[in-house]
């Protein structure tokens, strides 16, 4: 047997202290874990979690420093003009302290607001985990039921196991309380990675972590990805993540291949390329949002409507993420096509999540594995025979049908790009 080289020994080891860390299976805690983080006893009624409120399209969220005061600017023609420049740079959703003049100006605007339920300094004082401050937060969260210009709820973004309030409520018992004052929209709820991530049971809705591979190493990636694929079902709920700034092909790669996973929402770590009143800034180290949102903006509807993926497969890849050479295999733990899926790849690299519109349509996202170079997409479909093949069209909103040729169909998927495949009428086995 060949000795291992650095690289080798570097990789198995990152792979070995991944294991360890998201080896736990969905719905269980190390024993450990247990004792130290596990939330006290609930109630029958908080065990009996309803099911939560989801996200109706996919969200592409501003977000300034949270948690202690308002970061956003208290002027609202400067905010306006921040709503404005956003929805022209592809955002659609904000993350900040509510303010009534401020939801006016989001519904004017068709971007929804994403309320940040931990500001507790300033005039603010709507934060959840206080007793004297919930009494200005629950009539605020009542009148706002079933309103369309509120995204939802953001009640924490650290690890789980560090959760506290001032009288003592676990997670759980605040998550019931949140539901019973606004039902209708959902709760965002973030940790670490998967650090305590299944110990709450109250369903928030948005399950969502800290996911940066390109500074901690890809085996945190699609090990992260498919931890909560897996583990959002059972909660009734969905995924999102907060992305750290990086370039415009680091960024746009993650949030695609996230996609293929069930992805919903994304936070952008943290600020944006946007000045104090609130223009676009193009020096900003995160002006590249601007081109992501851009391309994908047209999609949030349709990426709503799929829910959640029934398969995610991998093709087999030559190139690392980063464009290097590598040897030809399926990416680590990622899944490959079995031989009789209805589905197959014959050209480019690329992960693929599987889901359903709500009329039975097959809905098919295809992320690519490179972020630094495109792919010359070819695949076939079985059961195709009177079926329609098509693919969203990113520029004008709508569907171009794809043409069989040679037994299969194709397209062109961008640098670090995702683009949705609809299937009508395939005939099943």
């Amino acid at each position: 047997m060949p000795l291992l080289n650095c690289r080798d020994i570097g990789r198995f080891s990152l792979v070995f202290l991944f294991v360890l860390l998201l080896g736990i299976p969905a719905g269980n805690l190390r024993a450990e874990d247990k004792k130290k983080d596990a939330p006290k006893a609930q109630t029958p009624a908080q065990s009996a979690a309803t099911k939560p409120a989801l996200p109706t399209e996919y969200a592409f969220t501003l977000s300034k420093p949270y948690g202690e005061a308002d970061r956003f600017t208290t002027d609202p023609k400067a905010f306006e003009n921040l709503l404005i420049n956003m929805k022209k740079s592809g955002f659609n959703c904000i993350h900040c302290p509510y303010r009534d003049w401020r939801l006016e100006l989001c519904r004017k605007h068709d971007v929804k607001m994403m309320l940040d339920l931990l500001a507790w300094k300033g005039d603010i004082n709507t934060d959840f985990r206080r007793p004297e401050q919930r009494v200005n937060l629950k009539p605020i969260m009542e009148k706002l039921r079933g309103d369309k210009a509120v995204w939802g709820y953001n009640i924490w973004n650290e690890k789980l196991s560090w959760f506290g309030c001032t009288d003592g409520k676990n997670i759980d018992e605040c998550i019931t309380m949140l539901k019973e004052w606004d039902p209708t929209h959902p709760i965002w709820m973030g940790t670490y990675q998967v650090i305590y991530a299944n110990a709450p049971k109250a369903k928030p809705g948005v399950h969502a972590y800290y996911d940066y591979p390109w500074e901690r190493g890809f085996v945190w990636h699609f090990a992260g990805l498919n931890w909560y694929r897996n583990y959002v079902p059972t909660q009734d709920g969905v995924f999102g993540s907060w992305q750290l700034v990086s370039n415009y092909n680091r960024n746009s790669y993650s949030v695609n291949t996230s996609i293929a996973f069930g992805q919903k929402v994304v936070l952008w770590f943290i600020d944006g390329p946007f000045d104090e009143q609130g223009n676009v800034n193009p020096k900003d180290r995160s002006f590249h949002y601007v081109k992501i949102g851009q391309e994908m903006h047209k999609l949030y509807p349709e990426i709503g409507k799929i829910g959640r993926p029934n398969q995610v497969y991998s093709t087999q890849t030559t190139k690392w993420q980063d464009g290097k050479d590598k040897p030809k295999d399926i990416p680590w733990r990622l899944e490959a096509f079995p031989a009789d899926f209805w589905f197959q790849v014959r050209g480019g690299e690329a992960v693929v999540g599987f889901f359903k519109y709500p009329d039975g349509a097959d809905a098919v996202w295809i992320a690519n594995h490179n972020a630094y170079g495109p792919q010359q997409m070819s695949f076939t479909v079985a059961g195709d025979d009177g079926a329609k093949v098509e693919l969203f069209d990113r520029e004008n909103g709508g569907w171009k049908e794809l043409a069989k040729k040679d037994g299969a169909y194709g397209f062109d998927l961008r640098t670090a790009g995702g683009d949705l495949v609809r299937v009508t009428g395939r005939k099943s086995k």
